[in-house]
C-alpha cells in the first residue's frame, strides 16, 4: 500500500504567502537578504545573495547544501511592498532574465503570488517594446486549483524533484530560447545582415560589432555617461550617435584606448584613416541601432539589459567572428563552471596563490575558461579578506594569474576583451571612471597568439603551470608544423597518433606542462573512451597519469550547438604525477536531464558514479559502455556473451558470403554492375521488426555504384540482418533480390537453407539479450550515431553450437532492462519513459526482485515488502526481516530531514542524487526519487547487492 502526502496546493505554498505577509519562515535553503552575513559562508552563496541584494529581493531559495558545497541558487522571492509599481517589476523581470541566473522569480503579496520564468523566452514583451508585468502562473486565495501545482511547493524546488519533472522542465526551462542563446543567434544574424550590406571591410566590421556590444555594457554600467559621448560629438547622447561618425568615432576610440589601456579600444593606422573617410558609417549604425530580434519584435538593443548580462556570455560571441568558423565551438558555461570546480576549489586556490603559479587555457578563444577561472580567483580573494572589494591593483595581480594561448587571428584581442570586461564587472562605476589605463596589457604577456605547441617549444609561458583547463580543437588533421612536430615526437615514444585526433595531442603536451602535482580538466572526444582505435593512447595516458575522474556526456545531446553536428564529449581531469596500481578513476555518467539542455547545471544520481581501478581501466574494452548501461553487471553480461562462438564463425566455417550490400554513388561504377541494374531491389525500410516485406520492391537504377559486392551475395536463399540497434532481419528465398549497405547478408548453398532458417528462429528467440549485448559493444550505437550499428556488430553476435546462452534470470532482467528502458534513457534523458512518476506496478516488481535477491542468502529470515509512503519527488519503501508493520503516522516529521537524504552537493555545478538506505532494528526503507528510472528491477538487483554489502560489514 502507498501512502501519498496531503494534496493542497495552499499548504505548499505557505512560505510564500508568509513572505508576502511580511514574515520569512525559517527554513533550511531559505536565505534573507537584509542581514545576510557572509562570515563562514560559501563564496558561491555569498555572491548570489549579494546579487539578489542588487535587485532588491527578499529572499533566495538554494537547493540543499551537502557536506560543505555550495547550492545552487533555484528563485529569488520578491515582496510586493517593495516592489508595488507593475511597470518597475516588468522592467526588473527583464534584467534578471538577461541575466539568467536563477530560473525561477516569486513576487508575493497578502493572498497571491506572482510565478516569472528567467531561462525561457522573454514574457515581458509588450507593445511598442516596452516591458509588461506577464507572470506564467498565479496563486490566489480562494482560486479554484484543480491538482497541486509544484512551483509552490518548497520541499521540491529545495531537493531538486521540480526538475525531475518533463512538465516542469518544458515550461520553465528552454536554452534555445534564453537570453543567453537568443543573444548569440542575435548576434549571429546581425553579423550576416551586416555582411550582407557590404559595408566597410570585413574585419573592420566585426570589430566595430563587438566594440558596440561592450560599450553597450559599459554605457548601461554608467561607466561611460553622457559627457563622454559629447565629448566625441557635441550634442551627442548615446554611443549609436558617435557610431554614425567617422572622425568623432576615431576621437572617442582614441580616448577610450587612452583611458583603459590594454589595447581593446586600439586602432591600426589604416583602420583611423578609413574610419575618418567613411561615407558608410551612418548606415552601418542605423542597421545595428535598429536591428530587430529574428522574430521582428523587438529592436536587438533594447531586448537585453547589458548591464546584467554575464561577462562569459559575451565573451561566447566570438565564435561568431573567428576566420575558422567549423573550429569553433561555443562551450556551455554550465559545464565550464562544472570542470572549474572540480580542479580550482577553494582550497586549491589557497595553494595557487601561496605560490606562483597560473593557470593557462591551451586553447583559449575568447577565454570562456579564463573568464570564469578569473571571476573565482577575484570571489577568493574578498572570502579571504572579510568580503571587502578588491582594488584595481589587487584585480591586475589576480588577472595575471590567467594565461591562454590561441592559434585564431583576433582570439587574443577578444580573450583579452573579456577579461577586461571582467575586472570591470569587479568594480563599481565610480572606480572605472577614476581609474586611469585601467586595463593592463595581456597580449604578448599572458595571451598568446601562437600555435599551441610552438608556444610550448619555445616556453612562452615562463611561469609554473598549475592548472590547465579548456575545450581544444576537435580535428583529425594536424593543422600546423608545430603539431605535426609534436605528432612526431609522440609517435616515436608511444606509436602512431590515435585518428590523428589534434585533440588527444593537446592532452597530451598539456599535461607535460604541469607542474608536479598540476592538475588539468580538459574536454576530450568521447572517442576517447569509446573509439576502438584510441585504446592505445587511452592505456599509455593511464600508465603516464594520474587520472582521477572521466566526466562522461555522450547522453547529454545538443551541448555545444555546432550546425548539424552534435559532438558527444567527455571531460579528462587528470593530475600530473604517476599513477599507482591501485588507483581509482571515478567515471560519472551525465544523462540528458532538464536543466542540462537549459544549461542550468547537470545532476547525477548514484547509480551513474561507477569507481574503476587503474589497471583495469588501462586493459578493459567493455567498461565504459557497461558504465553507460548501468555499470557492472552489464559488463558480467556482455564479457560472458563474448565467450561464445560468433556469427563470423557460423558464416566463415560454413563458407558463407557474408558482408554488407551494395554501395550507390560514386563518380563511376568501380567494378561491372550488371548482376545490380534493373534488379529488384528491397528498400531498407523494408527490412522491419516483422521482417522481410516485398511489398514495395523496387529497381537499382542505371547509376555509378561505388560497391557492387558480387552476384552471389544477392542469390538466395541467405539472410538479412538491418544495421540498427534493434537488428531487424528475415529470411529471403524467393527470387534474386538486391539490398544496400545499411543491411549485411548471410547467403548461403540451398543445401544450407535449414541452418539459416536455424539462426533466423533463434535471432528472433534470443532477440533481447542480443540487443542489449549490441548496446553494450558497438562502437557506433549512441556515440556516433542514435540507433545505427556496424556491421562488426553483427558479427560479434553470440551463436553458441548448441544455441543455447544459458543465462540466469538475473542477466535476463539486466537485457530486458537495457532494451526496455537504458537505450531510450541515453538518447532522450528526462524524456524517456523510465524518467516519468514510477507507476504501483512497477514498485511491486521491483519487491518482488529485491527479496527474492536477498531471499537466497537470508532464506531463513526472508525480507517481506511492507507499505510505501510518498514525499515530495520521493519515496520510501519499507521492508522487514521477517513479519512486521510500520506505522507512518509519523512520517511528516521526516520532511525536514528529507533534503539531506536525497541531495549530495558535491561542487556547485553538480547535485548527486542520493539513494538512501537506513537499517532500524528487523525493518529496512530505502528512499529514492519517485521517477522509475531509481525502482526497475535491475536496480533492485543493484540494490540487493549494496544491502547484502552493508549487513555483511556490520556483522550478519
Amino acid at each position: 500500500m502507498t501512502i501519498p502526502p496531503p494534496d493542497d496546493t495552499f499548504a505548499a505554498a505557505q512560505w510564500l504567502f508568509a513572505i508576502g505577509n511580511g514574515n520569512l519562515p525559517l527554513t533550511e535553503g531559505l536565505v534573507a537578504v537584509d542581514g545576510f552575513n557572509p562570515e563562514g559562508q560559501l563564496p558561491d552563496v555569498v555572491s548570489v545573495v549579494e546579487r539578489a541584494q542588487s535587485y532588491g529581493a527578499r529572499a533566495v531559495l538554494f537547493e540543499a547544501e551537502r557536506h560543505g558545497r555550495a547550492p545552487v541558487a533555484q528563485a529569488f522571492v520578491f515582496n510586493q511592498q517593495d516592489h508595488s509599481d507593475d511597470a518597475e517589476f516588468a522592467e526588473l523581470h527583464k534584467r534578471l532574465w538577461s541575466w539568467g541566473g536563477v530560473p525561477l522569480i516569486y513576487r508575493t503579496g497578502p493572498g497571491v503570488i506572482q510565478l516569472f520564468r528567467c531561462v525561457h523566452e522573454p514574457d515581458f514583451l509588450g507593445d511598442d517594446d516596452i516591458p509588461i508585468i506577464n507572470p506564467i502562473r498565479t496563486l490566489k486565495v480562494g482560486a479554484d486549483i484543480a491538482a497541486r501545482e509544484i512551483w509552490w511547493d518548497f520541499d521540491r524546488i529545495h531537493n531538486g524533484a521540480i526538475w525531475d519533472d518533463p512538465d516542469a522542465c518544458d515550461l520553465m526551462l528552454s536554452a534555445s530560447k534564453s537570453a543567453h542563446r537568443q543573444l548569440v543567434a542575435g548576434v549571429r544574424a546581425l553579423a550576416i545582415q551586416l555582411s550582407n550590406s557590404g559595408l566597410l571591410d570585413g574585419r573592420l566590421r566585426r570589430r566595430l560589432l563587438i566594440l558596440s556590444l561592450l560599450i553597450a555594457y559599459l554605457e548601461e554600467r554608467l561607466v561611460l555617461q553622457p559627457e563622454d559621448f559629447a565629448a566625441a560629438l557635441p550634442g551627442a547622447e548615446r554611443f549609436f550617435q558617435v557610431l554614425a561618425n567617422g572622425p568623432a568615432l576615431v576621437k572617442l576610440l582614441e580616448t577610450l584606448e587612452e583611458r583603459f589601456n590594454g589595447h581593446v579600444f586600439r586602432l591600426t593606422d589604416a583602420d583611423r584613416n578609413v574610419l575618418s573617410s567613411s561615407t558608410e558609417l551612418g548606415r552601418y549604425a542605423r542597421l545595428v541601432q535598429g536591428y530587430e530580434d529574428e522574430n521582428g519584435q523587438i529592436s536587438f538593443w533594447r531586448l537585453y539589459s547589458f548591464r546584467d548580462l554575464p561577462v562569459e556570455l559575451i565573451s561566447n560571441i566570438y565564435q561568431l567572428f573567428v576566420k575558422d568558423a567549423s573550429s569553433s565551438i561555443y562551450t556551455p558555461p554550465a559545464l565550464v563552471r562544472l570542470m572549474l570546480e572540480e580542479v580550482l576549489d577553494w582550497g586549491r586556490i589557497d595553494k595557487l596563490m601561496a605560490g606562483d603559479g597560473v593557470i593557462l587555457d591551451p586553447a583559449c578563444g575568447s577565454g570562456v575558461f579564463l573568464v570564469e577561472a578569473y571571476k573565482r580567483l577575484v570571489l577568493h580573494w574578498r572570502s579571504r579578506n572579510g568580503w571587502g572589494r578588491p582594488g584595481v591593483d589587487v584585480l591586475r595581480k589576480l588577472l595575471i594569474r590567467v594565461h591562454g594561448i590561441d592559434l585564431e587571428d583576433g582570439a587574443v584581442e577578444l580573450a583579452a576583451f573579456s577579461l577586461c570586461l571582467s575586472l570591470c564587472d569587479a568594480l563599481e562605476p565610480m572606480e572605472i571612471r577614476a581609474s586611469i589605463k585601467l586595463f593592463p596589457q595581456l597580449a604578448g604577456e599572458t595571451l598568446h597568439h601562437s600555435c599551441f605547441f610552438d608556444a610550448k617549444r619555445r616556453s612562452l609561458v615562463n611561469s609554473p603551470v598549475s592548472i590547465v583547463i579548456g575545450n581544444p580543437p576537435f580535428e583529425s588533421v594536424l593543422t600546423t608544423d608545430g603539431a605535426k612536430r609534436s605528432a612526431a615526437a609522440y609517435g616515436e615514444e608511444h606509436g602512431q597518433l590515435a585518428d590523428n585526433q589534434l585533440a588527444y595531442l593537446f592532452l597530451h603536451d598539456a599535461m607535460g606542462m604541469l607542474a608536479q602535482n598540476g592538475v588539468l580538466a580538459m574536454i576530450e572526444p568521447a572517442g576517447f573512451l569509446y573509439n576502438r582505435n584510441a585504446q592505445n593512447f587511452r592505456r599509455a595516458f593511464l600508465e603516464q597519469w594520474r587520472v582521477r575522474e572521466l566526466l562522461d556526456f555522450v547522453s547529454v545531446r545538443g551541448m555545444f550547438k555546432k550546425g548539424a553536428a552534435d559532438p558527444k564529449i567527455v571531460v579528462v581531469i587528470a593530475e600530473a604525477t604517476k599513477p599507482e596500481a591501485n588507483n581509482r578513476i571515478l567515471h560519472a555518467v551525465f544523462r540528458r536531464s532538464g536543466r542540462a539542455t537549459a544549461e542550468q547545471g547537470f545532476d547525477i544520481d548514484y547509480y551513474d558514479l561507477h569507481w574503476v581501478r587503474n589497471t583495469e581501466a588501462k586493459e578493459a574494452a567493455d567498461i565504459w559502455r557497461s558504465n553507460l548501461l548501468g555499470g557492472s553487471r552489464v559488463r558480467d553480461l556482455v564479457q560472458r556473451l563474448r565467450q561464445y562462438p560468433t556469427l563470423r564463425d557460423a558464416a566463415i566455417r560454413h563458407e558463407w558470403d557474408f558482408g554488407e550490400g551494395f554501395i550507390a554513388g560514386g563518380r563511376a561504377v568501380s567494378r561491372s554492375a550488371e548482376h545490380l541494374i534493373g534488379q529488384p531491389l528491397l528498400p531498407t525500410e523494408s527490412l522491419s521488426d516483422t521482417g522481410i516485406d516485398a511489398t514495395y520492391l523496387q529497381k537499382v537504377p542505371d547509376q555509378p555504384i561505388k560497391g557492387p559486392r558480387s552476384a552471389k551475395r544477392f542469390t538466395p536463399p541467405f539472410l538479412l540482418v538491418k544495421e540498427n540497434e534493434d537488428i531487424h532481419h528475415g529470411l529471403w528465398n524467393g527470387h534474386y533480390l538486391t539490398y544496400k549497405h545499411r543491411i549485411m547478408g548471410f547467403a548461403a548453398k540451398e543445401h544450407d537453407l535449414p541452418r539459416l532458417e536455424a539462426i533466423e528462429a533463434w535471432l528472433r528467440k534470443e532477440r533481447t539479450v542480443l540487443r542489449a549485448y549490441i548496446a553494450g559493444i558497438s562502437a557506433s550505437l549512441f556515440v556516433q550515431r542514435a540507433s545505427a550499428i556496424l556491421q562488426a556488430d553483427i558479427l560479434a553476435l553470440p551463436y553458441p553450437d548448441d544455441e543455447d546462452l544459458d543465462l540466469s534470470e538475473n542477466e535476463r532482467i539486466v537485457a530486458e532492462d537495457i532494451v526496455d528502458f537504458q537505450r531510450d534513457f541515453i538518447r532522450l534523458g528526462t524524456g524517456a519513459k523510465v524518467m516519468q512518476k514510477v507507476p504501483e506496478a512497477a514498485l511491486a516488481t521491483f519487491d518482488e526482485v529485491l527479496t527474492t535477491q536477498l531471499g537466497q542468502v537470508y532464506g531463513r529470515k526472508p525480507l517481506s515488502p511492507l507499505s510505501a509512503y510518498h514525499w515530495a519527488g520521493a519515496v520510501c519503501k519499507a521492508y522487514a526481516f521477517g513479519s512486521g508493520a510500520v506505522d507512518w503516522s509519523g512520517a511528516e516529521e521526516l520532511r525536514e530531514r528529507l533534503d539531506a537524504l536525497l541531495c549530495e552537493r558535491r561542487k556547485s555545478g553538480l547535485n548527486i542524487t542520493r539513494i538512501v538506505r537506513l537499517y532500524d532494528k528487523e525493518f529496512l526503507f530505502l528512499l529514492k526519487p519517485d521517477r522509475h528510472r531509481f525502482w526497475t528491477r535491475s536496480i533492485a538487483l543493484r540494490d540487493a547487492d549494496d544491502v547484502l554489502a552493508d549487513l555483511r560489514a556490520q556483522g550478519y
